[in-house]
């Protein structure tokens, strides 16, 4: 008399069921090893430039097509903006800050209210022209087709023309 539990045949080893089953984890097994194998590939260049010694410029490098004397003089010129850039965001925080804290006391357009809207708009001011005075350095560096192009993409940021006049208040309300 033969036990159940043991098979009899190498027919019933493995049922005809697992197969299926077997066959779609080593497909997906097999997708897995497919797409990180293209995405390391991929992503070569990508990490190649992380890796570099001024990362966060290297895509102005390639994006520009900067030689290696431009690419020094802008990575000069960022060195020397970047203090620039981090006080103007450090007075902008204060000047907020204090803004933030008059209308929260006052619930109504006060003298040191409007002297605090000022401040805070002349902070801002300033660190506009600043700002756009390096991106204008920057772009002097590069070729000029190149340099106009950095600079159309620059004033996109600096003065975002696609808002609509409604944005700030949708993004309070939102």
């Amino acid at each position: 008399m033969s036990n159940p539990l043991i098979p009899t045949s190498s027919s019933e080893r493995i049922r005809p069921g697992y197969w299926v089953f077997f066959a779609v984890v080593g497909a997906f097994a097999a997708a897995a090893i497919t797409f990180c194998v293209i995405n390391f590939f991929a992503t070569r260049d990508l990490r190649q430039m992380a890796a570099a010694p001024n990362s966060e410029l290297e895509w102005l490098r390639q994006e520009f097509h900067l030689n290696d004397a431009q690419f020094k003089k802008i990575a000069d010129l960022q060195s020397e903006y970047a203090p620039v850039c981090s006080e103007m965001c450090q007075r902008i925080m204060e000047a907020n800050s204090k803004l933030d804290l008059l209308l929260s006391d006052n619930r109504e357009v006060t003298p040191e209210v409007e002297a605090a809207i000022r401040e805070a708009g002349l902070v801002q001011y300033d660190c506009r022209k600043q700002m756009l005075a390096h991106i204008y350095r920057v772009g002097a560096q590069m070729n000029p087709t190149d340099g106009e192009r950095y600079l159309r993409l620059m004033r996109a940021r600096v003065i975002e023309p696609g808002l609509t006049s409604d944005t700030a208040v949708r993004a309070a309300t939102e």
